[in-house]
């Protein structure tokens, strides 16, 4: 989990995607997945459980917010924020 200065867990945050703001905590990204099956890892994945879920598709489902209205990076440093596991797969 990642630590703040003050040395608290960061269980939760706020995101913006263009003019929308969100809250997002950790122990809803764990719930709103909870019985998701994951699609198939293209590049970029998410370790939530023992599950690793495309970024862009477990945002989206959290989010609720189209995976076109919402780009890799936005994805990948919100579940970093909360202490989730990111990867990049490299094709051989």
């Amino acid at each position: 989990m990642i630590m703040t200065p003050q040395n608290k867990a960061v269980t939760e945050i706020d995101v913006r995607v263009g003019a929308i703001t969100l809250h997002v905590k950790r122990d809803e990204v764990v719930r709103r997945l909870r019985g998701v099956k994951p699609g198939r890892v293209q590049a970029h994945a998410v370790k939530v459980g023992d599950l690793h879920y495309p970024v862009k598709e477990a945002f989206a489902a959290v989010t609720g917010i189209d995976v076109l209205d919402f780009n890799t990076n936005t994805a990948r440093s919100t579940f970093r924020r909360l202490g989730f596991e990111v990867f990049r797969f490299e094709r051989l």
